[in-house]
């Protein structure tokens, strides 16, 4: 279930403090920071932020987030981190948002990056596919601590209610 971030914002906090400087951390953030998420009591109203809290409705299981440019009508800077990698809750629940997104906003366009490697990039192709979207894929875009370079993927998807209204 999608609660308001700010509901829970100490806990995200502590969960995603848990991973710093792991790979899990790497490919959330997409570079070799361990920022926090700013989750603020007044938000702009282009800035949504959620707990994804379990089936009991206790227990924090993810943190999911996105904005939207409602001049361009657009959708990105999706964040997404599974606390709880084999809860199929978070998926559905993404997945709602994802729709009421699509559906009840009529947005034109969405867009997401990720390091190729990321565990969901298959998840990510499907629903590319599914409406679709393109993939770009930027070759040795970034280097690990490692030494290893990895490359940056970007997702893109136009929806055409505007054009197939006008028919």
């Amino acid at each position: 279930m999608l609660k308001p971030a700010i509901l829970y914002r100490d806990k995200i906090f502590a969960k995603l403090l848990e991973y710093s400087y792991t790979d899990n951390m790497l490919f959330y953030m997409g570079c070799l920071g361990n920022e926090l998420p700013k989750i603020e009591e007044n938000s702009s109203g282009n800035v949504y932020q959620y707990a994804i809290i379990g089936e009991d409705n206790k227990q924090l299981i993810g943190y999911f987030a996105y904005s939207i440019d409602w001049y361009s009508s657009c959708v990105y800077n999706f964040g997404l981190f599974a606390f709880d990698r084999n809860n199929t809750t978070i998926g559905f629940d993404v997945y709602k948002e994802l729709k009421k997104i699509i559906n009840d906003y009529h947005i034109h366009r969405m867009e997401w990056r990720m390091i190729q490697g990321n565990p969901v990039e298959g998840h990510y192709d499907n629903y590319c596919k599914h409406y679709n979207g393109k993939k770009f894929v930027f070759t040795d875009f970034f280097k690990d601590r490692c030494g290893k370079y990895h490359n940056e993927v970007v997702y893109e998807i136009i929806f055409n209610f505007n054009r197939s209204e006008s028919k």
